[in-house]
């Protein structure tokens, strides 16, 4: 079945809703061009809605790709594989783990479809590591009026520039070709350390393991440390398959029925913050990682993340990171600001991809998590105060107070993108009243291109 008129659609957090007129699940692009063709929009493709923002939610049709998933070919002797956009992220590492072949790099969430995470500009960490949106090499992109379209830096480069970082508003892609690295193990470490000790040498802890990043609970002076390093030794002798990986996933630990029932104590006595921050830097010091334990690569990144929040995350360029996250946890703690959730530290690697957070300069990732059901205006504004005063750009699939106008100015291949945008869907059919806010209310600022 392709479609339906009678399903609701929500996010993963619950606080983005939808009634569409349609859900369609397309089995090929054949077709999905016949639906995107005989429908006026709006139109939006989802991924497993692992988005904070309200990029998807649409009242015209919602497009799920999660019947054209799975590996279609890999090449280890390019080191290239292309995969259908609807492939969980949780499955890609076990298909291409069977040709040697393995992403570079990976975030700490693996819920997400490709389609979704590349569409945002989802990462991991690391001084010399990009997003996932870096590895793209190709595209098979549906547009509006039907069309099934092959783009690379050869086959309209232009278009394909914009597809590399698309929130979904040139039209559907339905598969990628990446650019990979052969397998690989990880070793997993994570300490306690002062907050200070860490930041005052913070590039020199980072250059000294491929993934490095932190977790800081703004009430506690010390922070949990995490690294992953490639291991030189002998590899695994196993690797979990694509169901074992989902099932590990979804399964709640005791520390995850824990720390939820420590966010709804903080939600009930937010003056508790401050204790419970302590208490849990100790707790995952002593529970993220047990030194030593080697891992493939797709195995190790992610962890399993089932109490449910919302989440602002911006950019900031790398030589004021450390800075950064200072003043945002000292503004916490001035406005005394009830959190449950540490903020997660990282770094990315800079790029040239038009709508990409990282886009010209290298950066620190800082993320901020509220439960979910808790008061998080309070907490966002205060953070998106700092973070833009340290010219930080916002994740596309997390929560930000930006305009039109703020993402023109932010991005000097605004105009850019967006004529390519244009061309493809002159009617803007993949524009949901949300991103047409964003893209429509924005192109009279910025600079040229």
């Amino acid at each position: 079945m392709s479609g339906s008129t009678s399903e609701k659609w929500s996010n993963w957090a619950g606080g983005v809703t939808a009634t569409p007129q349609a859900i369609w699940r397309p089995r090929d692009e054949a077709e999905l061009a016949s639906l995107l063709r005989g429908f006026p929009g709006p139109i939006r493709p989802v991924g497993s809605g692992h988005s904070f923002t309200a990029l998807c939610a649409s009242n015209g049709a919602i497009v799920s790709l999660e019947n054209m998933s799975g590996l279609i070919s890999a090449a280890p002797e390019t080191g290239e594989a292309e995969l259908w956009a609807g492939t969980p992220v949780y499955a890609v590492g076990p298909l291409l783990h069977d040709h040697g072949l393995a992403l570079p790099n990976q975030g700490d969430i693996d819920r997400q479809t490709l389609g979704g995470a590349i569409g945002t500009g989802t990462h991991g960490t690391g001084l010399t590591l990009g997003s996932l949106s870096t590895m793209v090499t190709g595209v098979t992109l549906v547009t509006a009026s039907g069309e099934i379209l092959k783009l690379d830096r050869n086959n309209d480069p232009e278009l394909f520039e914009a597809a590399r970082l698309s929130v979904g508003s040139i039209g559907v892609i339905t598969r990628f070709r990446l650019k990979l690295v052969p397998s690989f193990a990880l070793t997993e470490q994570s300490y306690v350390a002062p907050a200070d000790q860490i930041l005052d040498d913070l590039e020199g802890f980072a250059r000294v393991h491929r993934h490095f990043e932190f977790f800081w609970f703004p009430y506690a002076d010390q922070v949990v440390v995490k690294t992953l390093d490639p291991w030189q030794g002998e590899p695994p002798t196993r690797a979990l398959d694509i169901h074992a990986m989902k099932a590990r996933g979804e399964r709640v630990s005791r520390d995850e029925k824990l720390f939820g029932t420590i966010c709804r104590f903080v939600k009930a006595v937010p003056r508790s913050s401050a204790f419970f921050h302590r208490l849990l830097t100790r707790q995952m010091a002593a529970g993220e990682a047990k030194p030593g334990r080697v891992r493939w690569s797709w195995e190790t990144f992610p962890s399993a993340r089932n109490t449910r929040f919302n989440e602002m995350e911006y950019a900031v360029p790398r030589p004021v990171a450390a800075e950064a996250i200072r003043a945002v946890v000292a503004r916490i703690r001035k406005d005394k600001i009830p959190t449950a959730f540490p903020i997660e530290f990282r770094f990315v690697q800079g790029d040239d991809i038009w709508l990409s957070p990282f886009h010209g300069r290298d950066s620190a990732t800082l993320s901020v998590h509220q439960f979910a059901g808790m008061d998080q205006d309070r907490l966002f504004r205060a953070c998106e105060d700092v973070f833009r005063a340290f010219e930080g750009r916002p994740h596309w699939g997390k929560q930000h107070n930006l305009t039109g106008r703020d993402f023109a100015w932010m991005y000097p291949e605004w105009r850019r993108f967006q004529a390519a945008r244009r061309r493809v869907d002159p009617e803007g059919k993949f524009l949901s009243p949300y991103l047409t806010s964003l893209f429509e209310t924005g192109m009279t600022a910025g600079a040229e291109s």
